[in-house]
């Protein structure tokens, strides 16, 4: 299929999945022949800081965001949407993306390469309206190997297992070594001054039981309030 620009007027081919497009040669963005129902594009509702956030520090390498299109049909108390997009994005093949603000599509909204071209056949064929609904794409820096991530702009939601790291693990580690360090220091320190007070009075033995309970425990909140401070 074969098109012109509508301002410098150059010649483009394309593909029966292109819908919005840039001129290489005037920079001109340009809506190709949309389907019956205009299409509309969802909002992001959280940032490119948030996502960032939401993984170690030093883990993510790129971020940027794509908007998929997604066939809705029905009305908002019997909202019915389906994938009308063919890219193997295996962790969206069961994911029903939310409710979000949405617009009447726009060529300011977004730019040509930030939309995954949907299956026109499959638009054309359904009555519904083609919604383009934004995640971010997370590139992740694993341990020799990248691995790439969904996150839905609108939830803020991590689609998939996010992958365990070198860190979590050893803090895992850790954190299963403490437990039965404490747990033997316990029964170290608890047998022997239960035969040193078997003989005082009730009062003295809750006094000293209270004490050997809270410390421990004041020793363990400092110890993790002040790991988590120094991150």
């Amino acid at each position: 299929m074969k098109i012109n620009c509508t301002q410098c007027g150059a010649e483009q081919v394309v593909i029966e999945s292109n819908f919005f497009l840039r001129c290489p040669y005037c920079d001109a963005r340009i809506i190709v022949d949309p389907p019956g129902n205009t299409p509309a594009l969802v909002e992001p509702s959280v940032s490119e800081e948030y996502v960032r956030r939401l993984f170690p520090s030093g883990m993510v390498s790129s971020v940027e965001i794509k908007f998929f299109p997604y066939l809705e049909t029905g009305t908002s108390s019997d909202r019915k949407i389906q994938r009308c997009f063919s890219q193997p994005w295996q962790d969206l093949e069961d994911y029903l993306p939310p409710s979000g603000d949405m617009k009447v599509f726009d060529e300011s909204l977004a730019e040509p390469d930030q939309l995954i071209p949907f299956d026109r056949d499959m638009a054309e064929e359904s009555s519904g309206r083609v919604i383009f609904h934004p995640f971010f794409i997370v590139m992740l820096n694993l341990e020799g190997y990248s691995e790439g991530l969904l996150v839905d702009a609108v939830s803020g939601k991590v689609i998939g297992e996010p992958p365990v790291t070198e860190e979590q693990n050893d803090s895992g580690k850790n954190l299963y070594r403490t437990f039965f360090i404490t747990l033997a220091a316990g029964l170290v320190l608890t047998i022997p001054v239960y035969f040193l007070t078997n003989d005082l009075d009730e009062s003295w033995l809750s006094l000293i039981w209270t004490f050997l309970v809270i410390f421990p425990l004041a020793v363990a909140f400092f110890y993790f309030w002040n790991k988590a401070w120094r991150k």
